[in-house]
């Protein structure tokens, strides 16, 4: 299985992420233990209660992996909904440009075929506020950029 990393985050922070996540996961289990302990009869019961907590697990740890990872295979970016993987030889550039319905300025990703990938992570000093991006001051989100610019041309 391939290592991802968070390029602008630190492997504590990343730790962190996975741990609260974790617990997220097993105190949703608690409920599904009282289902299975509780004596409910109800064969509705036994299955809209595992379903509903396989999509809240599902669900928290969509969140928890959102954001930039970098790896041998290219560059992911997930989102809640989706997560698309660039592969280094499909990677044609990183730029910075208008985000898809905010007033904010997000990293974008390119690709050869011309397809134009935007990421959740922006530019620090937005007033808009959301939860699920990494808003990164300008000197960081530099950095950011010449890294995969740097391993872009390493594994191609």
């Amino acid at each position: 299985m391939p290592r991802w990393e968070v390029p602008y985050e630190s492997p504590d922070r990343t730790l962190i992420r996975y741990v609260v996540a974790t617990v997220f996961t097993l105190t949703t289990l608690c409920p599904l233990g009282a289902l299975i302990f509780g004596g409910a009869r109800h064969w509705a019961t036994w299955i809209a209660g595992p379903l509903l907590i396989a999509a809240f697990i599902t669900f928290v740890w969509r969140i928890v992996m959102v954001g930039v990872w970098v790896g041998a295979r290219g560059i992911k970016v997930a989102m809640i909904v989706r997560t698309r993987v660039v592969p280094w030889p499909e990677f044609d550039r990183v730029w910075l440009g208008q985000a898809t319905g905010f007033d904010a300025l997000a990293l974008w990703i390119s690709t050869r075929d011309g397809r134009d990938i935007e990421t959740p992570v922006w530019r620090e000093g937005t007033r808009v506020a959301h939860r699920n991006r990494a808003k990164l001051p300008q000197d960081e989100l530099s950095r950011l950029m010449e890294r995969l610019r740097a391993e872009a041309r390493l594994n191609t």
